[in-house]
Order: C-alpha cells, then sequence, then structure tokens
C-alpha cells in the first residue's frame, strides 16, 4: 500500500519558531513534563485575552499542523477551545480542528484506528458547523466546515496510508493542508 501524496507546503501564516521535534508519545520526550522536553520547566503560555491573540494562535495551529507538528497544533487549538463557550459552533469548530490534529499524532503512533476514529469524529463536529446556518466557518476561521468534513472522511477511508512510524524529529502524515481564505491572495479586478 502506497502512502497518500503529500501536498506541497503553502507559505507560513505566523513567524513563531517552531519546536525542535513534533511530540509522537513514545518516540520523542513528553515537550513539557519529560526532562530533556522543549517547554519542559517553561512557564505555560497565556491564555486567550482577545480576537488577536485568538487569530495568532489560530495561525500559528495551522502552522503547525502543515508542518506535521500534529501534537503542537492540538495544543494550540485547545487554547482556543479551553476559552470557547463549550457548547457552540465555534467549540465544534476548533474541536473538529484537535481531532484532526490528533488523527496526525495516531498516524506517527502507527494507530490507524485511532485515526479512522480521530477524523470520523472530526467529520461530525465539522458537519454539525456546516448545518448551522446562524455560522459562519469561512468568516470566523477562514475555512469552509463543509470542505474540513469531506477532507477528514477522506482521511478515514485512507488511514492505513497515512501510518509512518519512523523515528525523526518531524514528519508530515496528512494528505491535506489547511489554506484559510485570509491567506489566499486576493484577485485584481
Amino acid at each position: 500500500m502506497n502512502p497518500l501524496p503529500i501536498p506541497p507546503l503553502p507559505p507560513r501564516l505566523s513567524s513563531c519558531p517552531f519546536p525542535p521535534y513534533a511530540f509522537v508519545p513514545g518516540m520523542h520526550p513528553h515537550p513539557v513534563s519529560g526532562v530533556g522536553g522543549h517547554r519542559y520547566r517553561c512557564d505555560e503560555e497565556a491564555g486567550l485575552q482577545n480576537s488577536s491573540t485568538f487569530h495568532r494562535l489560530h495561525c500559528l495551529a495551522i502552522d503547525l499542523l502543515n508542518h506535521g507538528y500534529y501534537w503542537e497544533s492540538h495544543e494550540a487549538w485547545e487554547t482556543i477551545w479551553t476559552a470557547a463557550e463549550p457548547t457552540t459552533t465555534r467549540a465544534a469548530v476548533v474541536k473538529g480542528l484537535i481531532k484532526l490534529a490528533a488523527a496526525g499524532v495516531k498516524a506517527r503512533q502507527g494507530s490507524s484506528i485511532g485515526v479512522r476514529r480521530h477524523s470520523e469524529r472530526a467529520a461530525a463536529l465539522f458537519l454539525t458547523c456546516q448545518r448551522d446556518v446562524t455560522f459562519d466557518s469561512r468568516g470566523e476561521f477562514g475555512i469552509m466546515a463543509g470542505q474540513l468534513s469531506q477532507t477528514a472522511l477522506q482521511l478515514a477511508a485512507n488511514a492505513e496510508q497515512i501510518i509512518d512510524t519512523s523515528v525523526c524529529p518531524v514528519r508530515r502524515v496528512l494528505p491535506f493542508v489547511i489554506i484559510p481564505d485570509f491567506a489566499l491572495p486576493v484577485a485584481k479586478s
């Protein structure tokens, strides 16, 4: 079984430096609690204070996911999710993004069942968001929930093909990138 093709990387959305490795449980030291972890004994990042912080953190999370830092993107989106009202559509979008990132971690751990489970849950969350006519995921996140739902379903259907447990600092395994609308060039008229 051949792995799925990995698309080229889009331009970065943030200028934050990446960690020296993408954390994979059992492969690398835990970034926060493991001796030698890239954030060991570092102060935790401040929570989400305002919309500027939200946008910066969302852009960083997208960059991390696109570049293969799945656990780290999960953590960045979790900060946004924690600040959201838990029963809102906004929180569901972020939870779907967290689940996509978790699917990447599971692929690096060698668990196709984990990839499938997280991808299917992400697809369901994005579908719920798409059905909410009062919410505009494109306006708030620069992404279309319906497209992400389809991407997550394709990921679930091809879970075995993205497994890669090679020991290395970073490995991109997800066969998609997220390019939010606000990162696309504006058409000139």
